[in-house]
């Protein structure tokens, strides 16, 4: 129930007291990793992704849960081997074959947001323009992070621990998308929102 929810780190806790319980049963790896990604723990995601193959390697959904891992983590290559794989078990499988078609997109163009939000000096005037990000370019340390990540975007999995750089990271693609609700983009975009202005009681 509280994965369905969205409650992703209470169903965390829930999946691995189960593992604890019954060590070799893949379907807890394959929702904890699932549960992970919605985190953006993709590191995480996909140490339980490989287990969930390991366990089950005749099981197509476990090559959905390790490219969807692999994608969050920038590794497009190894994203495009893990679909494929699980192809080869399921070849008529939506969503594997989405996840091919995305691994397999030529980087760095517009089918690729976290990428193009990082690129240009657009980047640094959306994060002024929000207030939000604005009082963020006053610290050293974030404006060095940023400035790392627009140099190679796959540095952003070295910060996604620092809640300046996911809120910037929500502000960036909310814009690049024309504020669009992307399934991992709706808790962002709601927390980055500005409350409207309240009126004072006369």
């Amino acid at each position: 129930a509280a994965f369905s929810s969205g409650e992703y780190a209470t169903a965390i806790t829930h999946f691995t007291e189960a593992i604890n319980l019954a060590p070799t049963n893949h379907v807890l790896y394959s929702n904890r990793s699932a549960a992970y990604a919605s985190l953006h723990r993709y590191a995480e995601a996909l140490s339980d992704a490989k287990k969930t193959v390991e366990l089950k390697p005749d099981w197509s959904k476990g090559y959905s849960r390790l490219g969807a891992a692999y994608l969050g983590l920038t590794q497009f290559k190894e994203a495009t081997d893990a679909y494929k794989k699980g192809l080869e078990i399921d070849p008529n499988n939506e969503t594997l074959k989405s996840g091919l078609a995305d691994a397999s997109r030529p980087r760095g163009s517009a089918s690729n947001p976290f990428v193009d939000a990082f690129q240009g000096p657009e980047m640094w005037a959306k994060l002024t323009a929000d207030p939000g990000t604005r009082v963020y370019l006053q610290q050293p340390d974030f404006v060095k992070t940023m400035q790392e990540i627009q140099k190679n975007p796959n540095n952003l999995n070295l910060y996604m621990k620092d809640k300046r750089v996911m809120q910037a990271l929500g502000v960036l693609l909310n814009v690049k998308l024309g504020g669009s609700r992307g399934e991992e983009d709706t808790e962002m975009q709601e927390a980055d929102s500005p409350s409207p202005p309240r009126k004072e009681p006369e």
